[in-house]
C-alpha cells in the first residue's frame, strides 16, 4: 500500500511507526498503554470458552494466547559490533550473518525511519536458509536509531546519512570493500532514499544491485502535509516492553508478531519517572521534520540513475510516479508488488521479501568466467 494511503488509514508513516492500524485512532492515547486491551483479551477468552463449553468437544479447538515476550537478536544474526568511525565519536550498532569466505557478496540493509537494524533480522535469516552461506548480511543502526550513538543524532540529512553508510562500511570491512567486493544494497523506506542517495553518487562503486522497499517519490511527498498530525495519534510511552510489542501487532503496525518481538526492544528507551519505569521511542519522528522532503525529493531520479540492477519491493498497489511508471514499462527495473502486507513489508513477510530478494540477486550477480588457458 503506498505510504500516502498508509497514512490516511492509520497503517503506516515515514518509517511505518506512527501505525493506527484498521482500529483507527479510537484506541490509541497520548500517555498509552494497552491495558483495556489486555482486558478485553481476556474478557474474549472467557466469552470463548463459555461457547465452547456448549459445543460438542468435536468442534473445540484450543486458543493459545500470543506471545509478546522479547525475543534476542542472535535467534537470528551470527553476531552484533559496535563500528567506531575513525577520528570521530560515532559508535553504531551493527549485526552480521557471515559468508563462508571472507570475499564473498555483501548483503547490505539501511532500516526505515524511527526503526532499527533489527526490522530485518527475520528476513535476513530466511536468505540465510537460501543462500547457504554464500554472501554475507550486514544490518546496522543509523545515527539516531536503535544502539547507535553519535556525536549529532539529531541530524538525519539525507547526505549525512549516505557518507554514515560509506563510512560504516569502510570501518567494518576495510576501505577496499567498496571497490573490490560485489555488494547488493537494500533499504526500506527512509533507508531507500538513503542507498538510492549513495548510489546515484557512485559513492559505492562495487555495488551491483540496488533494492529499494516500499517508498515511493511522489506519494511520499504528498503524506509529509499530514504527518505531523497523524504522529499525535501514536502513543508516547509503554508501561512494558511486552506492553510496546502487543501494541505493535493489535495496531497492525507490524503485523508479525515474532518480528515484533525482535525489533520492538531496540526501538524504545527506558525512562524513570517518579520511581516509575516507563518505555518511550528511541527517534522522536517530530524533530526530524525539516528532513522529510530532503529524503524523498529527487528519489525515482537517483534510483533509476542507479549503474546496478534495480529492485523496487511495494506494500500493495502503490502508485508510481510518471518517470517510475515510464522506466517500469521499458524494463529499466524489476516491479514486485507484495499484497496483504503493511508499509513495513520485510517485517511482515520476512520469507517473502527473502526469496524475492535471493531471486533477483541470483538473476543479476556478476558473473566470474573462468580463466581460459592458453594452448601451446
Amino acid at each position: 500500500m503506498s505510504l500516502q494511503k498508509e497514512l490516511f488509514k492509520g497503517k503506516g508513516g515515514l518509517g511505518g511507526i506512527g501505525d493506527s492500524g484498521g482500529n483507527g485512532g479510537n484506541y490509541l492515547h497520548n500517555t498509552a498503554s494497552v491495558q483495556e486491551d489486555e482486558v478485553l483479551e481476556e474478557i474474549d477468552y472467557e466469552e470463548e470458552n463459555n461457547i465452547l463449553e456448549s459445543l460438542p468437544t468435536t468442534f473445540i479447538k484450543p486458543r493459545r494466547k500470543k506471545d509478546y515476550t522479547p525475543v534476542s537478536w542472535d535467534t537470528c544474526f551470527d553476531s552484533c559490533r559496535d563500528i567506531k568511525i575513525p577520528d570521530s565519536e560515532d559508535v553504531f550498532k551493527a549485526y552480521e550473518i557471515h559468508g563462508t569466505s571472507e570475499n564473498c557478496p555483501l548483503f547490505v540493509f539501511h532500516h526505515g525511519a524511527a526503526y532499527s537494524a533489527l526490522s530485518f533480522a527475520l528476513t535476513c535469516s530466511y536468505i540465510k536458509q537460501l543462500m547457504n552461506g554464500s554472501c554475507t548480511m550486514f544490518a546496522y543502526d543509523c545515527r539516531g536509531h536503535g544502539y547507535t550513538k553519535t556525536s549529532d543524532d539529531n541530524n538525519l540529512s539525507l547526505d549525512l546519512l549516505s557518507q554514515d553508510l560509506v563510512k560504516v562500511l569502510k570501518a567494518a570491512y576495510g576501505d577496499d570493500v567498496i571497490t573490490s567486493r560485489d555488494i547488493f544494497l537494500i533499504g526500506h523506506s527512509m533507508g531507500g532514499c538513503v542507498v538510492a542517495d549513495a548510489a546515484s553518487k557512485g559513492l559505492i562503486p562495487s555495488m551491483t544491485c540496488i533494492a529499494v522497499i516500499d517508498v515511493v517519490e511522489g506519494s511520499a511527498l504528498e503524506a509529509i502535509s499530514g504527518m505531523l498530525g497523524f504522529l499525535r495519534t501514536r502513543p508516547t510511552e509503554f508501561r512494558s516492553i511486552e506492553n510496546a510489542i502487543q501494541w505493535s501487532v493489535k495496531s497492525s503496525t507490524i503485523r508479525n508478531v515474532e518480528s515484533s518481538r525482535i525489533t520492538v526492544p531496540s526501538i524504545l528507551i527506558e525512562s524513570k519517572q517518579n520511581d516509575t519505569t516507563k518505555y518511550v521511542w528511541r527517534t522522536d519522528l517530530a524533530t526530524s521534520q525539516p528532513y522529510w522532503e530532503g529524503w524523498f525529493l529527487g528519489l525515482s531520479e537517483k534510483f533509476l540513475s542507479a549503474k546496478a540492477a534495480k529492485f523496487l519491493i511495494l506494500a500493495g498497489t502503490d502508485r508510481l510516479d510518471k518517470p517510475l511508471t515510464i522506466a517500469q514499462m521499458q524494463g529499466k527495473y524489476q516491479l514486485l508488488v507484495l499484497p496483504d502486507v503493511g508499509h513495513i513489508v520485510q517485517e511482515d513477510a520476512p520469507d517473502r521479501t527473502a526469496n524475492a530478494l535471493v531471486e533477483f540477486w541470483k538473476r543479476n550477480e556478476r558473473l566470474i568466467l573462468p580463466v581460459k588457458q592458453a594452448t601451446s
